[in-house]
């Protein structure tokens, strides 16, 4: 695993924790809503930490279509490029 997926993997717990999700076992193929249960709140919220965390927005800069963000895979690629 590498640094950013392990960094995502940990703030996508860190959110589900905060907000009462039961996440159960975290993988790439792992739907965010769907499967983790997460909302449209919890996903902007959960990119505002990773813009800190890693002062890029790869959705802002037009690199990553955000409508192309459905897992965490998704998710982690987008903050590999």
């Amino acid at each position: 695993m590498s640094e950013h997926q392990q960094i995502i993997y940990d703030i996508l717990r860190r959110v589900a924790e905060e907000e009462g999700l039961q996440l159960g076992t975290i993988s790439d193929s792992s739907a965010l809503i769907d499967t983790l249960g997460f909302r449209s709140l919890h996903i902007a919220r959960i990119l505002a930490i990773l813009e800190m965390e890693f002062s890029y927005d790869p959705f802002a800069s037009g690199d990553v279509p955000i409508t192309g963000l459905r897992t965490v895979g998704d998710l982690c690629a987008a903050y590999e490029r």
